[in-house]
């Protein structure tokens, strides 16, 4: 038979290769459906901002050390990673990092494909972080430089804002939230705040920054008055964000109590209206503080 004719009926008879069958991510589990896994927010590889976040809650950052293909680490991983009272105590009383190294061997633990329902589109995470991928917490390894590891593992490790490294008893892993709340209240030192308090904080100074820049003083200063009461709770520079959104409101309140001071004798009922306005909207600051004073001196004469 014509060889170019056998070519052609073996081209007919199979036509184009067939496209390969893509199996569909899985289902996340039914008992995490159920539970829930809770949501939390490690340092992965934002280091920097970690650091920050530790100075300005007054908090340490407390590393995790965990192995892949070591059976106490993998199932810490799975136990408390979902216990939704350990990861808010994490939360509230650290920034959290997790140190997951590969196993002695060199490997590593794959990221697995999965899905949130029938509908959602499928996504990738870590099988142990699980709401995030592999890469992030990988980046947290470089805490690590420079320290040598303890033999028994899972290990906990305190990073001070301070830069300090210490280590906590190696019973804490094994043991509870009870445990590491006792644990953490040893290091602790002085007022501190939660990653709700900080987020607080920094609203509250743009709301006084943009009150101010639309002359809403009396709800400007408001804003930063209550952020002064809770200042012993943060850092360095959160004070100096105070003190640099306070600036446009004292040079404000100053300058009426110039004014003021003027017609203290020319024109002094003018004056207690000036005054009694300082306070009504700067009442919390130490431009109001001054006029609710030069009030009460002159109701005394």
């Amino acid at each position: 038979m014509n060889p170019l004719l056998i070519g052609c009926l073996l081209l007919f008879c199979h036509g184009d290769d067939p496209a390969p069958v893509v199996k569909p991510a899985p289902l996340v589990p039914l008992w995490e459906q159920q539970r829930g896994i809770p949501p939390i927010r490690w340092v992965g590889d934002r280091i920097a901002e970690a650091r920050q976040e530790a100075q300005d809650r007054r908090v340490p950052i407390l590393l995790w050390v965990l192995r892949d293909g070591d059976p106490a680490s993998e199932a810490w991983g799975n136990q408390r990673l979902i216990d939704p009272e350990f990861i808010s105590t994490l939360e509230k009383e650290t920034v959290p990092a997790i140190i997951w190294l590969e196993s002695k061997e060199g490997t590593r633990h794959g990221e697995e494909r999965i899905r949130d329902s029938e509908e959602s589109p499928p996504r990738i995470r870590c099988p142990f972080l699980r709401g995030c991928r592999c890469q992030q917490h990988i980046g947290s390894e470089k805490l690590l430089e420079g320290i040598e590891l303890p033999e028994l593992l899972p290990a906990a490790l305190i990073l001070g804002p301070d830069g300090k490294l210490s280590a906590l008893p190696e019973k804490v892993p094994f043991q509870g939230t009870e445990s590491l709340i006792h644990a953490l209240a040893e290091h602790r030192k002085g007022p501190r705040s939660t990653r709700l308090n900080l987020e607080f904080i920094e609203i509250r100074l743009e709301r006084a920054v943009s009150n101010f820049a639309i002359r809403e003083m009396k709800n400007g200063a408001a804003e930063l008055s209550e952020i002064e009461r809770q200042l012993h709770r943060f850092g360095p520079r959160i004070r100096q964000r105070w003190l640099v959104a306070c600036q446009p409101y004292l040079a404000y309140g100053n300058q009426m109590l110039r004014q003021a001071k003027k017609m203290r004798s020319s024109d002094p009922v003018r004056r207690l209206l000036m005054l009694k306005r300082i306070v009504q909207e700067l009442g919390g600051l130490p431009p109001g503080k001054k006029a609710r004073l030069l009030i009460e001196q002159a109701s005394s004469n």
